[in-house]
């Protein structure tokens, strides 16, 4: 069992965990400690664990999240070997749409349910709304 080391000023220092894909709050209590070096904010991305909420949306096929090779200086990779940075986009799409979209790369897609997309790949594949003003 780890132990918590007390922030000397704030102490258990606690925060409201933030869903990194959708900004809404977990309904969780994160007690940071010494882990922050000051005083947490009342909300904090702490992770890339999805919300109830996302986990749903992304249950429902295949999810392809973007990513940029540009490091990030407040968030880790969410892969390495190279070193990939989510950008907090992503689009979830059907298996059967998996095969159109990467040929005969779909296989291990749909095995793990989620792919890693450049940059400007998703404005490529996804519709556009007819009005976008609207």
């Amino acid at each position: 069992m780890s132990s918590l080391r007390l922030h000397p000023k704030f102490g258990v220092n606690p925060t409201i965990p933030a869903c990194f894909w959708c900004g809404k709050d977990k309904n969780e209590v994160a007690l940071l400690g010494a882990a922050y070096k000051d005083e947490a904010p009342m909300r904090l991305v702490i992770d890339y664990d999805p919300c109830e909420t996302c986990k749903g949306q992304m249950a429902q096929g295949v999810t392809l999240i973007e990513v940029s090779e540009t490091k990030s200086d407040t968030r880790p990779a969410i892969k390495t070997s190279p070193d990939i940075y989510p950008t907090g986009a992503f689009a979830v799409i059907r298996p059967e749409a998996v095969e159109n979209i990467f040929g005969e790369n779909s296989e291990a897609i749909l095995k793990h349910k989620r792919a890693f997309v450049e940059v400007g790949v998703l404005q490529r594949i996804l519709p556009r709304p007819e009005n976008p003003e609207a």
